[in-house]
């Protein structure tokens, strides 16, 4: 809980900031703290639409291992690429649009209200290794900028190179958040009245719903014999020494849902009122544990039969989400007030 603390730690910071100056020029003018004055719209319901952007933060763990076995036996008699862990941050940025409803004011004290509301976050995360070894993408020559073994043209290769020096091998686990996220929320919003700006402090319970993508890759190079993976033509017009390639590329993705619930923070003040409509800004932040399996595994084999002998190849992927998500946003609302 340290990472939600200091975040909340940084809203309130930002909300004291915010706060300053209305409050300073009462401190000017000898004025003090008031009591909440009526509240814009307290006797109706009131609905709103918002627009929010923010970030989201989560770190993920992943895994790749593969493993081959040789002669189809039945448990793996040598690591492929071995096993690779790794782990990064995935930060998401979002920006999207939610709906609240408010309850006219209770009879207590403060006159707090009720609220509701549901959100559609659309989320441009980026595409992140969370494990890697190597470089993998597809096997080729040692040389700069030469293209992939298998689209060399025949007879071009001057120069043979072998296993252990043949780029384009290794393995990765990537994990990406999708674009659709929802969420919700349930809380109340406590009045606040500084001079003659009216705030909101809004403490409640969120829920959120995103999907996690995985794709994992492992990339490997066998040659017959090892240190010739393509035939070699050394001298113009000689027949080539041949040499052969056994290029392993094992491919395999998942992705999961997952949904988190935990409590939130907003501070929202208002701006104006125009008419029926009124205009609140706001920011808050909000921590969600995941409640569901956190893990996605997955995997993928491919069988070979050629003059490296009848082998099996196997690759298994994970990635695992953090227990905890951690949200910050800032954003405007309008307000349904009705006539006044």
């Amino acid at each position: 809980m340290r990472k939600g603390a200091n975040l909340f730690g940084i809203i309130g910071a930002v909300v004291a900031l915010w706060a300053f100056f209305p409050t300073a020029s009462l401190a000017a003018d000898g004025g003090k703290l008031e009591e909440p004055t009526r509240q814009a719209g307290e006797d109706r319901w009131v609905p709103s639409l918002a627009i929010t952007s923010g970030v989201t933060f989560q770190k993920h763990k992943g895994s790749a291992d593969s493993v081959l076995f040789e002669d189809m036996s039945a448990t793996p008699t040598t690591p492929l690429r071995g096993f690779v862990n790794g782990s990064d941050t995935a930060v998401s940025p979002f920006v999207g649009g939610s709906f609240e409803l408010m309850t006219p004011a209770l009879p207590l004290p403060t006159r707090p209200r009720l609220f509701l509301s549901a959100e559609i976050l659309p989320t441009f995360a980026s595409d992140r290794d969370v494990a890697l070894e190597g470089d993998p993408g597809c096997v080729k020559g040692p040389e700069p900028d030469k293209p992939c073994a298998k689209d060399e043209e025949e007879g071009e290769r001057r120069k043979g190179f072998g296993e252990d020096s043949a780029n384009g091998q290794g393995s990765k686990t990537n994990a990406e958040v999708d674009t659709v996220v929802f969420g919700a929320s349930l809380g109340v919003a406590f009045p606040l009245q500084i001079g003659n700006r009216q705030l909101r402090i809004k403490p409640s319970i969120g829920w959120i719903n995103y999907e996690v993508d995985a794709e994992g890759l492992v990339v490997d190079a066998a040659c017959d014999p090892e240190n010739r993976c393509t035939d070699v033509t050394a001298i113009i017009g000689l027949p080539p020494t041949p040499g052969f390639l056994r290029e392993t590329i094992l491919t395999a993705s998942d992705s999961q849902r997952f949904n988190g619930i935990g409590p939130g923070l907003d501070v929202e003040m208002d701006t104006g009122r125009y008419g029926p409509l009124g205009v609140s800004l706001f920011l808050g932040g909000r921590a969600y544990a995941i409640v569901d399996d956190r893990t996605i595994s997955f995997g993928t084999e491919e069988v070979y039969d050629d003059q490296l002998g009848t082998d099996r190849a196997a690759a298994r992927f994970e990635v695992e989400v953090d227990r905890w998500l951690y949200r910050a946003h800032v954003g405007i609302r309008f307000h349904w007030l009705g006539s006044e």
